[in-house]
């Protein structure tokens, strides 16, 4: 039996893995996203905001700062809407939001990983980032979200498009700005899928190690949300 794993879980192994925060990216981190321990936070919270204004600007919907708020607490202000409402119409035409799937095979699992891109552009993957801090683009360079997001698509371009914030209070971004950065492009390279089949490898033996595979669902994808 084949179980299925998001890419935002592979990542998150990965990070583990590689020790980039020692506070943040923890192997209980890793179980946490795994069995759904972890459930959001404020952060999250607003970059789920901001990514409803992009998607609904993608079909010419402007989300106003009150709807937001209603929706699910967060303050913005007309600025910061205007400026992710235009970013989606710069962009247009786009797809938003497609889910696909890909088998992967080790020397002892079959594991299906499952990604939602946030954006296809023509044949170019787009994702937004929402940083409360200066973003640092050599995370998004070892990031393997774009890699195994290539992969199952079968594309060659990604594109990360990130939005700062200068600041937080809880859900409150309004008195801070919002800085819209340069796109930060990542290209498919010819060991990509190979580096992809050794991290999955990795982390099927992980699993293995600490016994966890009771958290992935099955191949019944009606499971994943």
């Amino acid at each position: 039996m084949s179980r299925v794993v998001r890419v935002t879980q592979i990542e998150k192994f990965r990070r583990y893995r590689d020790c980039v925060s020692e506070s943040y990216d923890t192997e209980q981190s890793v179980i946490d996203s795994l069995s759904g321990a972890f459930t959001g936070n404020e952060l999250t919270t607003i970059g789920t905001a901001g990514h409803l204004v992009i998607e609904n600007g993608s079909y010419g919907i402007y989300t106003t700062p009150k709807q937001i708020f209603k929706q699910f607490g967060v303050r913005f202000t007309e600025e910061q809407t205007l400026a992710m409402f235009n970013h989606a119409r710069r962009i247009t035409p786009t797809v938003p939001e497609i889910r696909l799937n890909k088998t992967f095979t080790t020397t002892k699992h079959t594991i299906i990983v499952s990604g939602q891109m946030d954006v296809l552009q023509g044949t170019v993957i787009r994702d937004n980032k929402f940083k409360f801090s200066p973003p640092k683009l050599m995370e998004y360079f070892n990031s393997y979200q774009w890699r195994i997001y290539l992969s199952i698509f079968g594309l060659d371009r990604f594109i990360y498009d990130i939005f700062e914030f200068s600041g937080h209070d809880e859900r409150d971004v309004s008195k801070f700005t919002l800085t819209p950065h340069e796109p930060f492009e990542c290209l498919r390279y010819n060991a990509m899928e190979q580096d992809i089949e050794s991290l999955i490898s990795e982390f099927c033996d992980w699993m293995d190690f600490r016994d966890l595979w009771h958290y992935l669902p099955d191949n019944n994808l009606t499971k994943l949300k």
